[in-house]
């Protein structure tokens, strides 16, 4: 597996584990609970995270099939990418407040279980598409995102998991604040 790739894996788990750590300090009552009016609850947090890796996964795919119509070859390059990544505080800040678009925002109809279940589906879609992305450069294939412009498919996946230390921060102040009650 090219360096890069195995990068990717690794930070998008490395982030993933802070997501089940913050859930895992919210009770389990509590979890499918909204901490006030507007906000989500740890389920519906879950939920986005996993229709947002489960969209990234899609896209991927997408663009690596694409990539390989058009004889994309593999990356020559083995510099990190997580390093190269110059927009964190606009992702993990989360005074700057950012507004879902509405394929993602959660249903609220799952509870904690169902949504870390789709969480851990989601999780399986994005590694089979980076394992399948293997051989292509993904710095030669660029997307807009909607928050962050035009990224490479390395960034959006270095993205994918500064998002989950986003929400990661955010379960914490939800249990925090459902503990007071």
């Amino acid at each position: 597996m090219h360096p890069r790739i195995q990068e990717l894996i690794d930070h998008i788990a490395s982030h993933r584990r802070d997501v089940y750590a913050a859930v895992a300090t919210v009770p389990e009552q509590l979890r499918d609970q909204r901490p006030a009016p507007g906000r989500w609850s740890v389920a519906e947090v879950l939920e986005h995270l996993s229709l947002v890796e489960r969209r990234v996964a899609t896209l991927l795919s997408a663009q690596v099939t694409a990539a390989r119509a058009k004889n994309v070859g593999p990356d020559v390059e083995t510099s990190s990418v997580v390093s190269s990544f110059s927009n964190i505080e606009r992702v993990t800040d989360r005074t700057n407040k950012i507004v879902s678009p509405e394929p993602v925002r959660p249903t609220g109809t799952l509870d904690a279980q169902a949504s870390a279940h789709a969480l851990a589906e989601s999780r399986a879609a994005m590694l089979a598409a980076l394992q399948n992305a293997d051989g292509v450069a993904l710095s030669e294939i660029v997307q807009a995102h909607a928050v962050l412009g035009p990224l490479n498919m390395y960034h959006w996946i270095v993205a994918l998991g500064l998002h989950d230390a986003r929400h990661a921060a955010q379960i914490r102040e939800a249990g925090e604040i459902l503990a007071r009650r």
